[in-house]
C-alpha cells in the first residue's frame, strides 16, 4: 500500500515537472518571439512585452529550481513578489503605451 502511494506520488511529481518545464520552454519561446519582433519594428510597446516575458521566464525557472531544491534563498518571497509586480507593470505599459 505505501509503495503504491509512493509510486503514484513520484509519477505525479514527474507529470508536474514536465508541465512546469513545458511552461518554461513556452515562455522562452514567447520571449524570443517578442525580442525578434522588437528588433524588426523597434516599437517600445514590444520592448516592454519582451522584457515582461523574459522576467516571467526567469520567475518560472527560479520557482522550478527552488522546487527541486537547487536554489535555497531565505527571503526569496520578496524578490519573487517584486518580479511579479514588475511583470504586471510592464504588461500594463505595453497596453497603455502609444
Amino acid at each position: 500500500m505505501l509503495f503504491q502511494i509512493a509510486l503514484q506520488t513520484t509519477f505525479l511529481n514527474g507529470i508536474e515537472w514536465a508541465i512546469e518545464l513545458s511552461i518554461i520552454v513556452f515562455s522562452l519561446l514567447l520571449a524570443s518571439l517578442s525580442i525578434s519582433a522588437y528588433l524588426k519594428t523597434r516599437l517600445k510597446k514590444i520592448a516592454f512585452a519582451a522584457v515582461a516575458f523574459a522576467l516571467f521566464t526567469f520567475y518560472l525557472l527560479w520557482e522550478f529550481l527552488e522546487e527541486i531544491n537547487l536554489v535555497d534563498v531565505v527571503n526569496a518571497g520578496i524578490a519573487e513578489s517584486t518580479v511579479l509586480l514588475c511583470i504586471l507593470i510592464l504588461f500594463f505599459l505595453t497596453i497603455v503605451k502609444r
